[in-house]
């Protein structure tokens, strides 16, 4: 279903770029999936899986959400009760800390239950069987492949369980479809705030506000790229904190701009913000009437309609161009965007990955800054001595520093006038032609200082040229 939609879109993104592609592509998939009987499900008892492993995993596992149930309500009446005991015996008292201990021993607790139960998922998922129609009454049941008992037969199919559970399973037996989608819309209340919820709440929502704000602005570069339009990261700002002030009335999830749907927004035409308005016009309608359609969408069929929409986003020119430009920003850029495919759907994990290896690659490339030890050329100016073969001062020792001179470089400046002085030790006077420094932090003049001190104590005067207003 998946390669049918990238076909049919891409066709007609090909021969007839007006018509509405996507809908196009969407309204027919799910046409064939209600024809077809695409979706195949089937809800079973632990007893109806054939398969003594399967059972001794699923038995395990119920066992285990069962145990996961209580500890999650030990952990809520504990803490409830520090909360209690801290108000009433102070934060270190030997009730609350007791408490605590026994809060801490408990998720520890809750962590290795929820491991196992997660090994025995992935065990779960990974197996395969064959269903076998049950007759006069008897119940169907379900072997593993290759396993079904002589003079019986199966039904054709493969069904796998997608989750493990507690209680009735469903199996699968075909592929995934949207199914129901909640109708109507959710009710309007204003939000509950109290102080304590303002002080357990405050650093995750600073967290969720800054990682939503870095995704918005990342899908924005790059749609502005794109359509060669300019974005204001401040406008940007204040319409996401608005949409979540408007949203936490109806208790909305945090309000961000989705890289995968903006990018179906602008592929399928999209010019203005007016194109969000009308797809959330859209939107309020399919909720109130139009859910029941989506029943039979093939899940494979959204993610073909996000590929062919975010596809046409990456710039493998411009990865290739930063690449030759500097290799620290080609990195940057492929690990940046390799982290951000593995990561999926979490893109900000990718982001922040991308964002931390360019601030390391940054300070990495500005520590070591190019240092030239100048002579004078036949022209009376000063150039590198080093490329133009100009001897050495007798008098002057002249070094230039070409970056900004702050923490991160401070060590190798030091080292860098310390080396040029010990090399020409007649010289009683040293000039640092600063004309390549473009700022100095607070470390980098208190190096400046001490060299000054240092150097005078030992006979050489420190002297600078071509310093720059912000810099002074």
């Amino acid at each position: 279903m998946g390669v049918t939609a990238i076909v049919i879109m891409w066709a007609i993104r090909r021969w007839a770029p007006k018509l509405p592609g996507v809908l196009i592509a969407v309204a027919l998939t799910t046409l064939v999936s209600w024809s077809i009987g695409f979706e195949r499900n089937a809800t079973v008892r632990i007893e109806q899986i054939v398969e003594p492993e399967a059972q001794v995993l699923l038995t395990e596992f119920a066992r285990t959400e069962a145990r996961i149930e209580e500890i999650n309500a030990q952990i809520a009446a504990k803490s409830a009760e520090l909360k209690a005991l801290r108000k009433g015996h102070g934060e270190m008292s030997h009730e609350a800390v007791t408490a605590n201990y026994e809060i801490e021993l408990a998720k520890l607790q809750l962590s290795d239950r929820e491991d196992e139960n997660r090994r025995r998922n992935r065990a779960v998922r990974s197996m395969v069987f064959e269903r076998v129609r049950g007759s006069n009454g008897v119940a169907d049941a379900f072997y593993a492949t290759g396993a079904v008992p002589a003079g019986q037969q199966g039904d054709g199919r493969l069904w796998r369980i997608p989750k493990a559970g507690s209680g009735e399973l469903q199996l699968t037996g075909g592929g995934e479809v949207v199914g129901r989608v909640p109708e109507g819309l959710p009710s309007v209340s204003a939000p509950s705030i109290t102080w304590s919820m303002i002080g357990s709440l405050l650093s995750a929502a600073i967290v969720i506000s800054l990682v939503g704000f870095m995704e918005a602005i990342s899908i924005a570069k790059a749609i502005a790229a794109k359509t060669k339009q300019k974005i204001d990261p401040n406008q940007e700002l204040i319409g996401q904190g608005l949409s979540n002030i408007v949203g936490s009335f109806s208790h909305a999830f945090p309000v961000s701009g989705s890289f995968s749907r903006s990018a179906v927004n602008i592929n399928a035409g999209a010019k203005t913000g007016m194109s969000s308005v009308f797809t959330g016009l859209f939107v309020l309608l399919t909720l109130l009437f139009l859910t029941p359609l989506l029943y039979h969408l093939p899940q494979a069929v959204l993610a073909a309609v996000i590929i062919m929409a975010v596809i046409g986003l990456i710039n493998f020119a411009a990865i290739k161009h930063a690449w030759h430009a500097n290799k620290h920003d080609g990195i940057a850029a492929v690990v940046t965007f390799v982290a951000t495919l593995a990561a999926a759907p979490h893109l900000d994990n990718g982001i922040m990955v991308g964002a931390g290896l360019a601030i390391a690659l940054y300070l990495l490339r500005t520590m070591t800054p190019r240092v030239a030890i100048l002579g004078r050329y036949a022209d009376g100016t000063l150039r590198d001595a080093a490329i133009n073969h100009l001897p050495a001062s007798d008098v002057v020792t002249a070094v230039r520093f070409d970056g900004r001179l702050y923490f991160a470089n401070v060590a190798f400046f030091e080292d860098a006038i310390i080396d040029a002085v010990a090399a020409n030790p007649k010289a009683p006077f040293l000039l640092v032609v600063a004309n390549g420094i473009n700022e100095i932090d607070a470390s980098g003049e208190e190096v400046v200082r001490h060299l000054v001190e240092r150097l005078g104590s030992s006979g050489v005067t420190v002297v600078f040229s071509g310093m720059k207003k912000q810099v002074l």
